[in-house]
């Protein structure tokens, strides 16, 4: 049977709770520079180790992977631990982390094997960012309200798309990429750390300056879940909703299209349609900029129609159509153009994915339930979606077939999504 349609609150109470989801988006773009990184770097790691095409393809990949799998099974492991201790104490200690395994990547990168390990670490420490951010949105967002909340944190990933190439390319050409870890490194600690500490609470009663009138807004609008169970038997439970399993379906193919389209597209650029590196920064920044103008777009409609998983498998279908078109193109310019539409529509997904991860979720699973969806999600769809492109330039030595196979992930994923909207009136 459908699940049932959340009972709206109509009127809105401004307040500091919006605060919260600002704070995570400048914490998640930092944290996204860190993991995007590589993606840039890659054309001048791999002059330094003097890599051919075919190995650009298998060791590339093998960088880009090597951080989605260890991501995606601390998620897994680590999400319930995370819980223990609370989502403000959590982000403050991943914060430290993920700086500290950035600024050693510098070191590391001298070594290939050490430099893979370093970044399985990385991978680690980043892992309990996104489920501890979904507590907080269930936390202190009603309902009606949380596409928009998290699509405010989630825009970190898309902005650090249009910014990354704008800071990681110039900090590449002038120190290196070594240097650029080195950088990237001490903008954590220096920014994210310090605003998690000031502006971060984990539940409206423990902040020290919330109007009681929004303390009522934000109750009056949360689901009534059913009494709070041990975690493992509400675990249990949770993996026996059919609508659990489409949604972390949906979600593996979506980390398909996102982590291996989007970590390739500056190789393809460059090395693929002969774009000069200089020219790398404007060339990749105008179709990401499209992706965060989508997520808000997608968001907002997600909210304003109630057919977020609708909107998402038909959007995902559209982009597999536009993705062949993009790839094919006969230059650079038409390619820019193509990407750019493609990839407003292949965030329909991403602009509803935790509102609706939300409401099949209840309140006391969100941290196990959210660590298993992201931890699989990226272990199997960010560790394969780089990995499979990679082996297909490697096999064919041709970097357009790779963004190719795109297509596919694009289609299964799109009906996938279509099937959960028949589930979930949502």
């Amino acid at each position: 049977m459908p699940e049932s349609d959340p009972v709206k609150v109509r009127t809105a109470v401004p307040g500091l709770r919006w605060r919260i989801p600002s704070v995570l988006l400048v914490s998640f773009l930092i944290a996204f520079f860190d993991r995007m990184n590589i993606s840039y770097a890659l054309p001048q790691i791999a002059k330094s180790y003097g890599w051919s095409v075919v190995e650009v393809g298998r060791y590339g990949g093998l960088i880009m992977s090597s951080f989605y799998v260890s991501y995606g099974l601390a998620n897994i492991l680590l999400s319930p631990v995370a819980a223990v201790f609370g989502p403000r104490r959590s982000l403050l200690a991943i914060a430290i982390l993920f700086s500290l395994f950035t600024t050693l990547s510098a070191p590391a990168g001298m070594i290939f094997g050490l430099f893979v390990a370093v970044r399985v670490c990385l991978g680690v420490s980043e892992a309990v960012h996104v489920p501890m951010m979904n507590v907080l949105t269930k936390k202190w967002f009603p309902v009606h309200e949380r596409s928009r909340a998290n699509a405010i944190w989630l825009a970190g990933l898309f902005l650090s798309m249009v910014l990354a190439p704008l800071v990681i390319v110039p900090l590449v050409e002038h120190f290196g990429w070594r240097g650029m870890f080195l950088i990237l490194g001490g903008l954590g600690l220096a920014v994210t750390f310090p605003l998690l500490y000031f502006f971060v609470y984990d539940t409206p009663d423990s902040h020290p300056r919330l109007s009681p009138a929004e303390a009522r807004y934000i109750e009056d609008g949360l689901e009534k879940d059913e009494e709070p169970e041990d975690l493992w038997s509400g675990f249990r439970k949770l993996l026996k909703k059919r609508t659990y399993w489409l949604i972390l379906l949906a979600g593996t193919f979506n980390s398909m299209v996102a982590f291996g389209l989007f970590s390739w597209i500056p190789t393809y650029f460059t090395e693929g349609r002969g774009l000069a590196f200089s020219k790398l920064a404007y060339a990749t920044s105008i179709p990401y900029l499209c992706s965060l103008v989508g997520l808000l777009f997608w968001a907002l409609m997600g909210d304003k129609t109630n057919k977020r998983a609708l909107i998402a498998g038909l959007g995902y279908l559209a982009a597999g159509q536009l993705t062949y078109f993009a790839a094919t193109a006969p230059t650079i310019e038409m390619v820019i153009v193509l990407f750019c539409v493609t990839i407003f529509f292949s965030v329909t997904w991403a602009g509803n994915e935790f509102a609706l991860l939300q409401r099949i979720v209840p309140r006391e699973q969100i941290p196990a339930g959210v660590g298993l969806y992201n931890g699989l999600c990226m272990m199997i769809g960010g560790g394969l979606g780089p990995v499979i492109i990679g082996q297909v330039v490697a096999a064919t030595g041709n970097y357009t077939a790779g963004i190719l196979s795109v297509t596919a992930f694009f289609s299964i994923g799109g009906l996938v999504m279509l099937l959960l909207a028949a589930k979930v009136r949502y």
